[in-house]
């Protein structure tokens, strides 16, 4: 895994967020403990990258009904990462524990185990739809341990998004300074209704971001 300091990339965040997002959307929790990071880590039966402290420190995710931080995707308290793991294991057990059981593909090809589900998926965000964003321990053999990458029920192509957390987080920045991005806020309403890309005009981010990189986007 790459050893990063990630504070920088969350100072950028910290500021785009604050400059574009309406002060009741722009809301995360309070810092996870180092007891609750330990916590999760023991469960998971992975070691933890510095970054993913980092971020945990910085804010244990956030509780949205509408839109989170990342183009519409919340980052997930480490409660509802627990509870979104253990459901994919729950999974894992109904299939006897075969993998793949469901057929899938890597992109790029041979960068991601070919499974439906490996329990060295740790999730960072949820669309409400079985699909995340997270973190990958268990990569295939042109993988990188630590990579970002995309899964769930309806991602029958993994895809890898950056080779580390901080690598993802900088590629999330960039597209929020760059200017691609479209916020949608009702007349008079402080609640954010829709926080997508602009380029690709796609309206789930996972779809935008297979097409900005070049993987498959899938469709149905």
């Amino acid at each position: 895994m790459l050893d990063e300091d990630i504070a920088p990339v969350l100072a950028r965040l910290d500021q785009w967020f604050a400059l574009h997002l309406p002060s009741e959307q722009d809301a995360f929790n309070p810092p996870a403990t180092d007891a609750e990071i330990d916590a999760f880590e023991r469960l998971i039966g992975v070691d933890l990258p510095s970054s993913y402290r980092q971020l945990y420190h910085w804010h244990n995710g956030e509780d949205v009904d509408r839109c989170g931080h990342f183009y519409g995707l919340p980052l997930l308290p480490l409660r509802e990462a627990e509870r979104h793991w253990k459901d994919w294991n729950d999974v894992l057990s109904d299939f006897d524990g075969d993998r793949y059981s469901i057929e899938s593909a890597s992109w790029p090809k041979g960068a991601v185990d070919p499974a439906y589900i490996n329990p060295r998926w740790i999730p960072l965000t949820h669309d409400c739809a079985g699909n995340h964003i997270g973190l990958d321990f268990d990569p295939g053999p042109n993988g990188r341990i630590g990579q970002v990458i995309l899964f769930g029920g309806d991602e029958d192509v993994k895809a890898v998004l950056a080779e580390s957390l901080g690598k993802f987080l900088e590629w999330i920045a960039d597209l929020l300074e760059s200017g691609n991005f479209r916020l949608e806020v009702a007349p008079g309403d402080a609640v954010l209704r829709d926080f997508q890309l602009k380029e690709p005009p796609l309206d789930h981010f996972h779809d935008g971001a297979r097409a900005l990189l070049g993987a498959p986007v899938l469709i149905g």
